[in-house]
């Protein structure tokens, strides 16, 4: 791979000296990704490229942020991208919109105007694209336009089950695929990547060991509902200081605060259960266990353990917070917070409830299918460049460019397949692409754990694995298979029907009411908001959603041959 890949470099940076001979230097296009040194073009694949020409794809997602920094707008590119031009001839001009995107893209359907690629995550989206015939299958797109391609015969094959079951088909590649089929070509290297894949949980509460030492606040200290009050006042009454300026005792992940927290790891800690004492669906909102929740923020703001206002800030501004040693204990997303090296953040797992409830954590036990799913429209202008594309981004040399860089260059391989980042390539880690290198839609979890190293003690990947797993590895937690409630995902109401909107107003009116819920500045207002929730839902005919829900999570029960326990129904039905 890499020697083929540098004869390519070097091959490009002549062709960009005689271009530049021929025609004069040019201002380069806002979304033109090549590199400063030239287009990549070598004998074998610059004549297929040359046969196709070049392909400016227009790809469309809902997720923001992923790429090499500034890629988006042609500012910078990287191995991958050279790859993908060399090979295929294509260029990317990027839309990640940073709001409202599922709604742009519902407009891009009706107008039957869509993006050449399409990544995006939201499930009503997914079924409202699959559903207006506008998507290739992929089998079909590929037996069309790269019937030789690696997909057709080494995708994963319970991946695709899993999509099938799903999605109604193989309509799209997955990113972040991890499924046992997956692990038979990329085995993990190490027990840590194990306990990733039975234990892992993206919501977390996390403390600031550092603190915690100066302070002299312990495990046994934090562990308990009661003990987790003290902490907080403890750290609100110290005094203590980080560059001379207060620590907050408690911080949750800013304007996502509902999804990554409260409804994450807060209501996991205290036991709430998707399902009613028969394990019959309801909405974890009606079980009476989510007010204890509720209840757990509501008193972190009236106690002046967390700042209301910190609960509108963006992700950018929550990481400024947390990575300058200011948060004693922060509640999300623990892949949402970086330089975990110098803000040393440990988890012990849940906050144990005084009621004795136990913890409940969803964790998926079966193949997944994945997070980013990509599409491609049946417009699209190059659809035989866009399918080799396909194909060589998630091909292993394609995988390795997109996780790594360049073998020789940016990393090594050592006789056990895992790569090691050069001196190099760690300067352009932690610069050029500001620890991002990598286009999310086509990462692959399972390939990467197999290739790299169990992280060093006390690196960001060691901490990450600690505090992503603690939840799951706590001895009473309980662990249900979170795919039984993959039916969740769009496909069970039918969106424009009358319940299908009552859906959607259950959706926004528990944004808003959750947020008017937590901020009550008295019990009787808690009290009051918390009851005005229950009426309200009940008014848009919950019980009716849920019983519809509930038809087709005991046809996953039978299926997977599995049923999600209400353990905590002693304690919060009675």
């Amino acid at each position: 791979m890499k020697k083929n890949y540098l004869k390519r470099v070097m091959a490009a940076a002549l062709a960009g000296v005689m271009a530049m001979g021929v025609f004069g230097c040019g201002s380069a296009s806002a979304t033109d990704t090549t590199a400063e040194s030239g287009t990549i073009a070598g004998t074998e694949s610059g004549a297929q490229t040359a046969s196709m020409g070049e392909a400016e794809v227009y790809w469309f997602s809902d997720v923001t942020g992923w790429g090499p920094n500034g890629w988006e707008k042609g500012v910078t590119t990287s191995p991958f991208l050279d790859a993908v031009k060399a090979e295929t001839g294509v260029t990317f001009t990027i839309e990640q919109p940073p709001t409202d995107a599922d709604t742009k893209l519902g407009l891009m359907i009706a107008s039957n105007d869509l993006p050449d690629l399409i990544s995006i995550t939201d499930a009503d989206t997914i079924k409202q694209l699959i559903q207006s015939g506008k998507v290739w299958s992929m089998e079909e797109f590929l037996q069309t336009y790269d019937p030789e391609s690696h997909l057709l015969t080494d995708f994963p094959d319970d991946i695709k089950k899993a999509v099938n079951f799903k999605f109604g088909g193989w309509y799209s590649v997955p990113s972040h695929m991890n499924s046992n089929d997956n692990r038979k070509v990329n085995p993990p290297s190490s027990q840590v990547y194990v306990d990733n894949v039975t234990k892992g949980h993206n919501s977390a509460i996390m403390f600031n060991k550092t603190i915690m030492d100066e302070l002299g606040i312990t495990q046994e200290d934090v562990q308990t509902e009661e003990g987790f009050y003290k902490a907080c006042e403890l750290v609100k009454n110290s005094g203590y200081m980080i560059d001379g300026q207060s620590v907050f005792p408690v911080m949750l992940h800013a304007d996502k605060w509902i999804n990554s927290s409260l409804d994450g790891i807060i209501a996991e800690t205290f036991g709430v259960a998707p399902v009613d004492a028969d394990g019959n669906y309801r909405h974890k909102e009606m079980n009476p266990g989510y007010k204890r929740a509720l209840k757990f923020v509501n008193n972190l703001i009236q106690n002046g353990y967390l700042d209301i206002n910190s609960l509108t800030l963006d992700e950018a501004a929550l990481k400024t917070y947390i990575e300058s040693g200011r948060v004693f204990c922060w509640i999300g997303n623990p892949a949402q917070s970086s330089k975990k090296e110098t803000v040393p953040f440990v988890s012990f797992g849940p906050i144990l409830a005084d009621n004795g409830a136990r913890p409940i954590v969803p964790i998926s036990l079966q193949a997944g299918s994945g997070w980013i799913q990509t599409f491609v429209s049946k417009d699209c202008e190059h659809p035989e460049q866009i399918a080799k594309m396909l194909s060589f981004a998630t091909s292993r040399e394609g995988m390795f460019l997109n996780e790594y860089g360049v073998e020789g260059v940016d990393y090594t391989l050592d006789e056990n397949g895992i790569a090691a980042r050069t001196e190099d390539g760690n300067k352009k880690f932690e610069t050029d692409y500001k620890k991002n290198i990598a286009l999310w839609p086509f990462a692959n979890t399972d390939f990467a754990w197999s290739t790299q190293a169990p992280p060093a003690e006390g690196t960001d990947g060691a901490v990450f694995n600690q505090v992503s797993t603690a939840i799951g590895k706590y001895e009473d937690t309980y662990i249900f298979d979170s795919d039984l409630l993959s039916f969740q995902d769009g496909n069970v109401i039918e969106p424009s029907s009358d319940l299908g909107i009552k859906v959607s107003q259950v959706k926004s009116y528990l944004e808003s009411q959750k947020a008017k819920i937590v901020s009550a500045s008295s019990d009787e207002q808690f009290e009051k908001e918390y009851k005005s929730m229950l009426e309200t839902l009940e008014g848009y005919s919950i019980a009716d959603i849920d019983a519809e829900y509930n038809k087709t999570l005991q046809q996953n029960y039978e299926a997977y041959g599995e049923k999600i326990e209400n353990v905590n129904a002693g304690i919060y039905e009675n």
